[in-house]
């Protein structure tokens, strides 16, 4: 008798200490709660660690640059020449790399103000990530930090800016020991800017040129009338931001608040063989230039058969605004601009040998097939015809003509 009292009441503390199933549910809805609320504050907190350690790796670098230039090592002693040495040259206490990947092209610029030294940096590395813009060593911090650059854009970079305007560079070279000279001269409008001591009126096919921050190819030379005619090296980011297909229902759009709204992007790339990229304005044909007649007469023409095959960039054209209000960008800058534009069919003819010029981008031309469709180029220099239902991504990639 005693026990089988002693058995129940066992029974009903047992019952009285185990949980629910709703206990358990809210005990799961709590935890998942905790982790949603976790995960990206721990996720930040990662990020900006790993960014944290990149600008302190960028600053090491700089210091111990700052002792050589201190030791007088260096031979920095002209105030109107930019000095760029490469990171790998500076020795530190431990061997420095970002916490993303080994550097690939990461430099420290050095100038002279007023009998002291100024110090700068830029860089990327194997993932792509850096300092896109020449940056003060007492400015640097994590916002700086890009994606997606280029070893070429970064050295391009250091060969044609001349930090404050000074009008030499030169890049020390760590096999030699010695500095490699470049020289940035200016055109008679100011803030164009020239590479390897060239100028506007000797430019030829495929040289750099900026303004501003904004870089274009050197596609024609017309130095007997003082024109010369640059093609942007990437798409405007503006329009449609295409990020699973190319379907409008699932893409979303620049804005014009977003970072860097109608200048040109690398992250502004179109449509090509091997997938797609983001960034791109689309325009099928019946919203670029349908129905519509070309009267813009100065480049009839454009096409072998000028009667048939007219120049379309124009005011009917859908692309226009971006252009124009690219235009007076960079005439904000102080910069006359002649002419902006798309390219035209003849002068892509003209270099489409040059497939350098070209990025993995797909983009309109300005010149129409016939009264229905216009000219599109894919990143491999091939041109094609943009039919009647041509609704992919396509960029906008402008003509300058200064």
């Amino acid at each position: 008798m005693n026990s089988k009292i002693k058995l129940k009441k066992n029974k009903k503390d047992f019952k009285k200490k185990a949980f629910t199933l709703i206990e358990l549910l809210a005990v799961i809805i709590i935890l998942g709660i905790l982790l949603i609320i976790a995960v990206p504050a721990v996720t930040k907190y990662i990020n900006d660690s790993r960014k944290s350690s990149y600008i302190n790796t960028a600053k090491r670098i700089v210091e111990g640059t700052i002792t050589l230039a201190n030791s007088e090592k260096l031979n920095i002693i002209d105030s109107d020449t930019t000095y760029y040495i490469p990171a790998s040259y500076i020795k530190t206490e431990n061997a420095l790399k970002s916490p993303y990947g080994e550097f690939t092209e990461a430099y420290v610029g050095v100038v002279i103000n007023n009998d002291n030294y100024e110090y700068f940096w830029i860089s990327t590395d194997t993932t792509g990530t850096g300092i896109k813009y020449i940056t003060s060593y007492d400015e640097l911090n994590i916002d700086d930090i890009k994606n997606n650059l280029k070893g070429e854009e970064i050295r391009s970079t250091i060969e044609t800016t001349g930090i404050n305007s000074r009008t030499k560079i030169k890049i020390f070279d760590p096999n030699t020991e010695t500095w490699d000279s470049y020289n940035t001269q200016y055109s008679f409008d100011e803030g164009v800017t020239y590479q390897l001591g060239k100028n506007k009126s000797n430019s030829v096919i495929g040289d750099i040129v900026k303004i501003g921050d904004e870089r274009f190819y050197v596609i024609g030379n017309d130095s007997m009338n003082n024109k010369l005619v640059l093609f942007a090296q990437q798409n405007l980011k503006i329009g449609n931001r295409y990020t699973e297909t190319f379907s409008r229902e699932k893409s979303s759009e620049y804005k014009t608040s977003d970072e860097g709204y109608g200048l040109q992007s690398e992250e502004a790339k179109g449509r090509y063989e091997s997938g797609e990229k983001n960034g791109t304005i689309a325009f099928s044909q019946n919203i670029y230039w349908y129905g519509k007649v070309g009267n813009n007469k100065d480049y009839l023409g454009s096409y072998e058969d000028s009667n048939n095959y007219p120049y379309v960039y124009d005011s009917n054209s859908s692309a226009y605004p971006y252009v124009e209000n690219y235009k007076k960008y960079l005439e904000s800058l102080g910069v006359k601009i002649k002419e902006a534009r798309l390219i035209k069919y003849s002068e892509y003819k003209s270099i489409s040998n040059r497939t350098e010029l070209f990025n993995d981008s797909s983009y309109w031309l300005g010149t129409a097939r016939n009264d229905n469709s216009v000219f599109c180029m894919r990143y491999d220099a091939v041109i094609s015809n943009c039919g009647y239902h041509f609704d992919y991504n396509f960029g906008v990639r402008p003509v300058i003509v200064i």
